[in-house]
Parts: structure tokens; sequence; C-alpha cells
């Protein structure tokens, strides 16, 4: 692992740990949650970590353009395989399986990489605990959940063959990428021709011409977060081989969505910090309201990115 990839492993790894330190002891953590919450299901809700700035809405986002491009199986398609770069606790990609499977999408094999071993280890206690399930309840209600596999792994290099995948995620881990060329390329390896790749952009989009804030980027550090302007996003798709690329506006709904998860944040925020840390729970707080600001500036652009892998002989959109 050369050098520039161990000091962004060191750094995202870093960054993350002192946010949400309390899940690296989940055990404990777990326990205060099901305290403060009094049932599983609500317990899993104030996991507010795993899903990023979007949370579980964000989640659903990208199950309904999965289904849409995958659909359900007819008898003649076989099982979907599809991974999520940058997964960290592996939330997210739960969230998409098991949305895909309600939606009647068959899902064979699910895999998260993430360069950061923590958010690999985390990822797996997380599962094996069964809070991961759907009413986050115990081992039984988990053994009937979806499963995903966590792998640590550099997104620009991951372990798969050419071509192996139905589809790749990313959910809000775009910015955390310091080089996204690279990573889009490993995408398009990765993926069949018409495989489908969905991403949300919760922190990483930048109108053209535009700048953030300095306390969006207080808030957003740029050695964690990478920003790019979305023409450029626009190219480095096409460049990686992909087409059908669409980048669809969600400032309405993101606007709203932040103004509620703040508000909730707020009224609770005393069982948040009973289980984050108070101090974790401001700067919780202060992410989510900073990223709000840049949406309604419009500087900050937050979207669903979708594109398909071109087939061969095709002319990738340009």
């Amino acid at each position: 692992m050369g050098g520039t990839v161990r000091h962004q492993r060191d750094l995202q790894g870093d960054y993350h740990h002192r946010i949400f330190h309390a899940l690296h002891d989940w055990e404990r953590t777990w326990s205060g949650a099901l305290d403060v919450a009094g049932e599983g299901a609500r317990a899993r809700s104030l996991g507010f970590d795993q899903l990023g700035h979007f949370g579980a809405p964000g989640c659903a986002l990208v199950v309904e353009e999965l289904v849409r491009r995958l659909g359900p199986p007819d008898g003649t398609q076989l099982p979907s395989v599809l991974a999520e770069f940058g997964c960290g606790f592996g939330g997210a990609l739960r969230e998409v399986v098991r949305g895909l499977r309600e939606h009647g999408v068959e899902v064979g094999r699910a895999v998260g990489f993430d360069l950061v071993w923590d958010h690999v280890r985390l990822f797996r206690t997380i599962q094996l605990s069964g809070a991961g399930g759907p009413a986050a309840g115990g081992p039984t209600e988990m053994a009937a959940a979806p499963e995903a596999r966590p792998v640590q792994a550099d997104v620009r290099a991951v372990p798969v063959r050419d071509g192996a995948l139905d589809a790749v995620v990313c959910t809000g881990s775009l910015p955390h990428f310091a080089d996204v060329p690279a990573v889009f390329a490993e995408a398009a390896r990765t993926l069949r021709p018409g495989g489908a790749l969905v991403m949300t952009e919760e922190a990483s989009l930048v109108a053209d011409g535009r700048t953030v804030s300095a306390e969006f980027r207080h808030r957003h550090p740029p050695e964690i977060f990478f920003l790019t302007e979305a023409g450029e996003r626009v190219a480095q798709l096409a460049s990686a081989g992909f087409t059908d690329i669409e980048v669809r506006d969600l400032g309405t709904w993101a606007r709203r969505l932040l103004h509620d998860r703040l508000k909730a944040m707020r009224l609770f925020f005393g069982d948040v910090a009973a289980i984050y840390g108070e101090e974790e729970t401001e700067t919780l707080l202060g992410t989510l309201g900073a990223a709000r600001e840049e949406y309604v500036s419009g500087a900050l652009l937050p979207a669903l990115v979708t594109a398909r892998r071109a087939h061969p002989g095709e002319i990738p959109e340009k």
C-alpha cells in the first residue's frame, strides 16, 4: 500500500473515529441505544452515523433507481450482484439490499469495500450482533435479514474480476475519494456492460464556478472531503466509459430532509448525546447544518447521479 493511500486511510479513519468513537465499543453502545430507545427499531434509527447526510431516505432513492434498472427477476434473470464503494460501517448497504429484496429484486451477493480496517471490522461486528436487522433486536431476527460482506480494499483496485457486478453504489462516500476518476475507472472495469452506477452526492458536488463557505470547510475538512464541480463530474464519468449519465437535482428534497433531521436531533439531543457523547452530537448537528446552508445558497448541489456502463462499441456520452 503506497504512502498516499496509507495517508488517506489514516486521515479518514481518524476523522470518523473522532466523531463515532462510541461505536467502536459496539456492545456497550448498542446496549445504551436500547436503554434510551426502548426497542430495537428505534435504537437503530438513532444510528445517524451509518447512513450519511441523507439517512434512510437517501438509501430509498438508490433502491428506487436500482429497481428501475435491475428490475424484479423474470425467471431468466440471474440474481443481482452489487457492491458499494466506500461502505463505511455498512448501514447504507444493508438498507439498500433490504430495500431491493422488498421490491422483488433478488440479490445474490452484496459486498462493501472500504479502505479503513476499523470500518470493515465494525461492519462485521454490527452485522453479526443482529443490530443491522429489520427489527434490530437480535441474532434470530438478523438471520432472516439481507447480509453483505465487507472487504478492506482501495476502491481504485478492488478484488473483483472484470464485468462481475450488476451494480455499483456510492451512498455519500464520493467526497472521501481523493482520486475520483480512478474510482470511476474501477467501477467501469468491474461492471458488466449495461451495469448501473448509482450515487448520492451529499457533500461532494459544487455548482460550476461557485465556492463553499468557510464554515462548511470547517465542518467538512478539505483533506477529508474532496469537492468536484458538476460539469467535471459528468466529464469524469464519460471518460471512464459511462453513458446515459443523469444528474438529478435533489435541492428542495434535501433541504427539507436536513431541516427535519436537524429538528429531530435537537429535539432528542439528550438521547443521542447519551449514546455518542455531547461534543460528538454537536459536531453531527454542525456538519448537517453547514451542508444544509450550502444547499440553500446553491453552492453545494445535492443530487442523485446515475450512469450506465457502455456496451462494447458504444460511444460513451460526452
